[in-house]
Parts: C-alpha cells; sequence; structure tokens
C-alpha cells in the first residue's frame, strides 16, 4: 500500500508539501520525525506532519519521494503538533518558519552545491597550462562549496566561468549534504591491570608511576584532569600505553554554559502571603489547565514560590519550564535550582555557542532535565510531561519575537499549557494590562504578595524636575551618590540608551551623521572611536572632520550610558565603576563577570540599561537615579506610558533590598506626569484604572484586538503603489467582515527607511481575536502575491505601532 507524508519545509512558504514515501522506509516513518527530501533542485530537511493513504492531488502532479528518516524517534508529540500549528495559524507565519524552532539550526541538513576537480583539470594545473583559469582552479583545490569559492574569486561572471569550466571538463559539481552536531568528546585514560602488576613495571619511570597511581584512586580520567595535575603526561601516558598498564579511550562531554557558577542554597522559609500563594497553586497541579498571576512589589519573593511549586512538580515526576526575558536572569535561577536538583536543569538561550545548544538540547531530549530555563526559544525545547510552566517578568516586551513568527511567548506559553493541561504562573511586580485585565475578569486566577520579604520596604522615589538643567547627572543625584559612597553602599544608575550619544552633529552647519541605510542618525561609541547604526549594524570611524561643510567642530549633545559612565568617572574619580549593556556583554561570560561583582561589592556605581532593572537582588544598593524618564515616556506608541511605568518600577525595585533604608531619584523634564506620579507613589493598581480608561477610549488593546501590516521594499514608488493596492483590499474586506473592524493607513512608519527599505504600516483594531483573523484571512487572499521585491509582514499583537 502507497503512504503519503505532509511535510513542512523549512522555507517561508504557506502550507505542507505531499511526499511519497519509499516502501523501505514506510515501517520507520512517524509523524514528527525529520526527514531528506529533494525541493527545487536541491535536498533540503522537512517535518512530517501528516501521514495518509491517498494523496489527494491531481492526476497530473507527479508526487517526488521522500529520501532518507533522520531521527530514530519523532522530535514532538500530537499535543506539540498542534501547538505548533496553532503559533503558525494565528500569528499568520508559514509552518516552514515555526518548526525549525524545535532543535538548534545546525541540525538542519540541506544540500550545497560543491565543486571539485576532474582528473582532465588536475593534469592541466599540473602542467601549468591553466592560463587565465589557473587563479579558479587552484582555489577549488580538492573540493569547495559553490558558495565559499564565490567570496575567495570576487570577480564578474562568476557563474558563467564556472559554467565554462564545467563543459571543458575540468571541473564537476555535486550535491553534498551539510549541517548536523556532533558530541564533544575528550580522551580519556584508565588502568588495564590491577596496581601491584602496573608498579611493577614502572619503577624506572617517575611520572609513569604517578599517573598510574592517580588513575588506582579515580578511574578513568581525562587527559585534561592529568594535566592538571601532573602538567604535559601524554609521554607518560603513551609509555603506559605501550606496556599495557594503560588503555586510551574517549568519552563525551557536556558543553556546560554555567560551569563554575555556585549552586545556590534556597532554604528560605515562606512568608504567610507566599505559603498563600504556594499552597494555591499547588491545588490545582495535575488537574488540567490552570493559569495564576502572581503579582505584588518589587522584592516581595515571586521567586521563593517558583522553586516551591517546581520542586513539588518534580517530586510529583512531571517537569518544569521556566521562561525569562533577559539572558541576565537564567544565572541565579540556575544557580538556585541547581541547588535543588543538581545536573538535572538545562538552560536554552541565543547566547549559547552552537555546541552548548546542541548538548542542552540533546540533556533535554533525553530526559537527563527536570528543568528547562531560558528565554523565548526555551518554549520549543523538546521537554516531555510538562507540569508547569513559569513566565517570569510576564510583562517584558522581550518576550515577543521581532522575526517570523512573530509570536508573543507569554500568550503561547498560556496555549501551550492548554494544549498539554499544565500550570502556568505569570510572574510580574507591574503586570502587563492584558494580563492584568485578563485576572480581573477571571480568565486568570490572581495571586497577590504585598509585602517585601525580610521586613524591607519600598524606596522613597523623588521626581527631580529636569526642565532648565543640562547636567546629565543633577546635583542632588550627585550629592546622594556621594553620601551612599562614603556609606560604602552601593548605586545603580539606569538609562535605557547604549553608546554615548545618539547622534553626531556638526556645530557649524547643523548636519546630522545619518546612516546610508536606514532614516536615523548613527550613534556615537566613543570608546570603540565609531559610529553606528543600531538597525541595520552599519560601522564607520568618527569623522575628524564634518562631511558636509568640512569643519572640525563636530559635536555629541545625546546622551547614552557610555556618556552616563564618563560623567561618574570624572565626578567620582574613586568609585569602582561598571557598565552593564549589550555592548559590556559580548563576550562570554562578561555578564556574569559583571553581576558577581557587583553582587560580591566589587562595585560601587553600576550603569546600564534595562538589563539591570529587572531580577537582580542586590541588598547593599540603596540609591537607584533613573537619568532620563523621558525615553521611554515621549515614544508614539500607545504602550509608551505603561513601558515607562514598568521600567521605573523595576529599576527601583533593585533599590533598598537589604535592611538599609533606599531611595530613587527619577531626572524628568515631566515631573508633573500621572505616569510617573503613580509610579513615585508605587501605585500600580491606580495607574492600571486610569491606563484601561484611555486604553477604552481610544480602542487599544487589551479590550481591542491590534494587528500592524507593513509593507517594505527597496522601491519607495513600489513600496506607495502597493500600499494603494492593499487599501483597497482592506476596504472590501472590512465590507464583508460583520463585526467591529477598523482601518487606519497605510502611512509611513516612525523610521521609514531601515536596511535599506522603505516601509509603510497599515493598523487594524478588531472587537476580538476571531474577528480579527477572519479579517486578516479574508484580506489576505484578497490581495494575492506582492510584486517582485516588496514584503508584506504581518504582526499579530505588535509592540511597536507607529
Amino acid at each position: 500500500m502507497t503512504i503519503y507524508a505532509d511535510l513542512a519545509v523549512p522555507l517561508p512558504l504557506d502550507g505542507f508539501f505531499t511526499y511519497e514515501v519509499p516502501e523501505q522506509l514506510r515501517p520507520h516513518i512517524k509523524v514528527g520525525q525529520r526527514v531528506l527530501v529533494p525541493f527545487a533542485g536541491r535536498v533540503i530537511t522537512a517535518y512530517v506532519v501528516v501521514l495518509k493513504k491517498e494523496a489527494n492531488l491531481d492526476a497530473e502532479v507527479k508526487t517526488k519521494r521522500i529520501q532518507d528518516i533522520l531521527d530514530t524517534a519523532p522530535l514532538f508529540d500530537a499535543k506539540h503538533l498542534k501547538f505548533l500549528r496553532w503559533i503558525s495559524t494565528y500569528y499568520m507565519a508559514a509552518p516552514g518558519e515555526v518548526f525549525p524552532l524545535i532543535h538548534p539550526p545546525m541540525l538542519n541538513l540541506k544540500s550545497c552545491r560543491h565543486l571539485s576537480l576532474t582528473k582532465e583539470g588536475e593534469q592541466m594545473l599540473a602542467e601549468g597550462n591553466a592560463g587565465k583559469a589557473a587563479s579558479l582552479l587552484n582555489a577549488v583545490g580538492t573540493g569547495v562549496a559553490v558558495a565559499t569559492l564565490q567570496k575567495k574569486i570576487k570577480q564578474a561572471g562568476f557563474y558563467g566561468f564556472v559554467g565554462r569550466l564545467k563543459r571543458d571538463g575540468l571541473i564537476k559539481e555535486e550535491l553534498k549534504i551539510k549541517g548536523g552536531a556532533k558530541a564533544k568528546t575528550e580522551r580519556t585514560v584508565e588502568l588495564a591491570v590491577d596496581i601491584e602488576t602496573a608498579l611493577g613495571d614502572l619503577k624506572r619511570s617517575p611520572l609513569q608511576m604517578k599517573v598510574a597511581e592517580f588513575l588506582a584512586e579515580h578511574g578513568k580520567t581525562t587527559f585534561k584532569v592529568l594535566r592538571d595535575n601532573f602538567g604535559s603526561v601524554d609521554s607518560a601516558v603513551k609509555g603506559l600505553k605501550e606496556k599495557g598498564v594503560a588503555v586510551v579511550g574517549e568519552v563525551a562531554v557536556e558543553r556546560d554554559p554555567f560551569a563554575g557558577l555556585a549552586a545556590r542554597p534556597s532554604d528560605f522559609v515562606p512568608t504567610q502571603e507566599q505559603t498563600v500563594a504556594i499552597e494555591k497553586i499547588f491545588s490545582g497541579l495535575g488537574k488540567g489547565f490552570a493559569p495564576y498571576l502572581l503579582y505584588g512589589i518589587t522584592g516581595s519573593g515571586k521567586t521563593l514560590v517558583y522553586l516551591k511549586v517546581i520542586e513539588e512538580v518534580v517530586k510529583s515526576g512531571r517537569h518544569a519550564l521556566v521562561l525569562v526575558p533577559e539572558i541576565a536572569l537564567t544565572g541565579t535561577l540556575f544557580s538556585y535550582l541547581t541547588g535543588l536538583f543538581p545536573g538535572r536543569v538545562a538552560v536554552v538561550h541565543s547566547s549559547l555557542s552552537e555546541g552548548e545548544r546542541y548538548d542542552q538540547w540533546q540533556k533535554i531530549r533525553s530526559g537527563q532535565a527536570d528543568i528547562v530555563i531560558g528565554a523565548r526559544s526555551a518554549l520549543f525545547a523538546p521537554l516531555k510531561n510538562i507540569g508547569v510552566i513559569i513566565v517570569d517578568e510576564e510583562h517584558d516586551p522581550s518576550y515577543k519575537q521581532s522575526e517570523s513568527p512573530r509570536y508573543n511567548a507569554r500568550d503561547a506559553a498560556l496555549m501551550l499549557g492548554k494544549i498539554l493541561g499544565a500550570t502556568v504562573v505569570l510572574g510580574s511586580a507591574t503586570p502587563s494590562l492584558e494580563s492584568f485585565t485578563n485576572a480581573r475578569e477571571g480568565r486568570i486566577t490572581p495571586l497577590r504578595l504585598s509585602g517585601r520579604v525580610g521586613g524591607g520596604t519600598l524606596p522613597e522615589i523623588e521626581l527631580l524636575d529636569m526642565r532648565g538643567i543640562k547636567d546629565v547627572i543633577s546635583e542632588r543625584l550627585e550629592h546622594l551618590m556621594q553620601e551612599a559612597l562614603d556609606k560604602k553602599e552601593q548605586v545603580i544608575l539606569f538609562l535605557n540608551r547604549r553608546g554615548f550619544s545618539n547622534f553626531f552633529i556638526c556645530r557649524d552647519c547643523g548636519e546630522v551623521i545619518r546612516c546610508t541605510n536606514c532614516e536615523v542618525s548613527l550613534t556615537r561609541h566613543k570608546g570603540d572611536n565609531l559610529l553606528k547604526c543600531h538597525y541595520c549594524d552599519m560601522t564607520m570611524a568618527t569623522p575628524a572632520a564634518c562631511p558636509s561643510c568640512k569643519s572640525g567642530e563636530l559635536a555629541s549633545p545625546g546622551l547614552g550610558t557610555e556618556k552616563v559612565e564618563e560623567e561618574v568617572r570624572r565626578l567620582f574619580p574613586e568609585a569602582r565603576v561598571a557598565r552593564l549593556d549589550r555592548d559590556t556583554t559580548r563576550r562570554k561570560g562578561s555578564l556574569m563577570r559583571i553581576l558577581g561583582d557587583v553582587e560580591a561589592g566589587r562595585i560601587d556605581v553600576l550603569i546600564g540599561t534595562q538589563m539591570v532593572s529587572k531580577g537582580h537582588h542586590f541588598p547593599e544598593v540603596t540609591l537607584v537615579g533613573v537619568i532620563s524618564a523621558d525615553t521611554s515616556l515621549n515614544m508614539p506608541d500607545f504602550r509608551s506610558a505603561e513601558r515607562t511605568f514598568q521600567l521605573i518600577s523595576q529599576a527601583s525595585g533593585r533599590a533598598g533590598r537589604g535592611e538599609k533604608p533606599a531611595r530613587v531619584v527619577v531626572q524628568t523634564l515631566s515631573p508633573h506626569n500621572d505616569c510617573l506620579k503613580s509610579a513615585a507613589g508605587h501605585d500600580y493598581e491606580g495607574f492600571f484604572e486610569a491606563e484601561l480608561a484611555l486604553r477604552d477610549e481610544l480602542g487599544y488593546p487589551p479590550k481591542k484586538r491590534l494587528t500592524a501590516i507593513r509593507i517594505e521594499g527597496p522601491s519607495e514608488v513600489a513600496v506607495l503603489r502597493f500600499s494603494k493596492t492593499l487599501q483597497r483590499a482592506a476596504r472590501a474586506s472590512e465590507q464583508q467582515v460583520r463585526g467591529e473592524v477598523m482601518v487606519l493607513g497605510p502611512a509611513p512608519m516612525l523610521i521609514a527607511r531601515i536596511k535599506g527599505r522603505y516601509r509603510l504600516q497599515m493598523l487594524v483594531k478588531a472587537g476580538d481575536a476571531k474577528l480579527m483573523n477572519r479579517f486578516l484571512r479574508l484580506l489576505l487572499s484578497g490581495l494575492g502575491k506582492p510584486p517582485s521585491g516588496i514584503g508584506l509582514v504581518v504582526d499579530i499583537d505588535p509592540l511597536m505601532t507607529v
């Protein structure tokens, strides 16, 4: 009987593709496996979604055959398949953009064009008769990928030249499969005989005798351990092997991203409020989908609630998934969890090396991990039998994926929990309006923690009016910093903008140096002597003169964390200062080193972006300075007030976690703004009520659903032309949908050009998710395929709307 398979291919193509399963593969193929298939003249990895007896294709369509099966066991089961299909459907993403998220990218096998010399080519090269072709034939050598060769031979008409050499029989082309991963191994040594027999042969070889005695005591040992104890041991081990005393082998070793990170004890006694929250969550474990919102002031002990819940879940034989918005937050939770479950915790995030990512994935898939902790991509880890999903700092915009599939990990975690019948705990001191509304309306169970653990008090927040003040650090903040430093206390300064200055301007002609690819000014990074674009990564050396008028009067009046650091070092030359942002944490281990130095008291003043503002517990921090509250407050985004309230509340929450009283100074040009006054009063619920009323009046989430549809392309004229087509299709779809739908635009985006592509955006508001989904499907089906070079992006529940 012929069997067919519907496959998802890792390309941005809608729908699934039907292939025939060859007879020899039929007994082994299962839904959830990866397979190798021919596709558009090459060989790629695909994912088995459905097995069926009928192809359901037109008679004249000839199905291709699957070439091989890559996995002995499925990578996803029926429930996870349902989840992956939901991601694809809800977020309007092609299946091939969703399914590759379930494993590290290196496991995605595909073919590449590979060139090698023929015997005639080798002979011509050896005889020196290759002429103009000599450089290319030399570059081909023993074999090379076409893409690699093109980078080496930067020559006009490259593909025509390669084609002529193929026709002349001097080179040949074949498809080779590339990709895959290997476990890391280390060489090992162990004794082959008992130690008494061994020592009899080693009396004249002192180093060999020491190594043999060490092996007798410790058993099989890696070369690395032997070298750490005895220095160079290669010749000694070779001698032991030749005498038959030892045998050399290999053992797979895990590439540990947190090697050397000490486990932390978690033997804290829960407060009464924590106990109530823990018992409430316990009551729902194992009884189907149960969502909770754990919220309260900063420092109220949400982490301990997480730990107790995870401990209970793992004791019951199930597993736990913990999501955090920032990679910086994985280390602390990992330390606590490894203290409870040594060797049973895996970590997943984008900063891992390829090898580390593969090892962690294998650890999870093989069932060696009971707990997975990571950023949003951890949602797709192959963790089985999940009992609880925890989303820490659930309000954080980092949970939103900026590339397709544009999912929100918080919302996706709730859907995964619903499909799996698991408990889901959303945690935040400043919940998103969407989550708090769900809790208010009974869709999520609210659990409130109102007091700080250990009897600490919330810091006093002072709004400092900066109108007319040009200083980066006001006299008031400088004075408080000096007081804190004199008392040997720590200070955090927060500014959510990295670099030295966000623009570089000529004082004589007013020219601002801008990115050539984007409609933005370049950010100055003084330490590197560079100007950088934070959107396309264009970089140029800082010019000595204005490119326009050649004047040397160039200035950096903007503000960034690098400038704040320079000012702090000028004002407090004796202070130990560190900066925590993306620029200072690029090197592996730098993030954990900086945080460790702060925790150990080796840093007096820490300056940083939002990386410093959440989740960290620094008891000696008694002063937090928000350098500019207006950075996020004045963004043209309907969530700007919410983001500002959250950022200030979270940054303020780093102060006063010990026994000493603490203070927060918020520098602002808008001291009478209601959002800032609510943050200064630690009044989340007051802010929530006012903001919700404003959102309802303007028709924004959480009461309404929002989608952004973006058109982009290299030609401004072509983008404008297609925007008219989109507008007509939207009006037609609006008339077909029975319900409340409002279409705004298209209009130029706030940044009208990024990476050389012009951008227009249409906003769609709808009364509920079903209505929005129906409208979008009508719109896209009526719109048809965009012209060549034009991209169409559909972003459900976008973060930035302008």
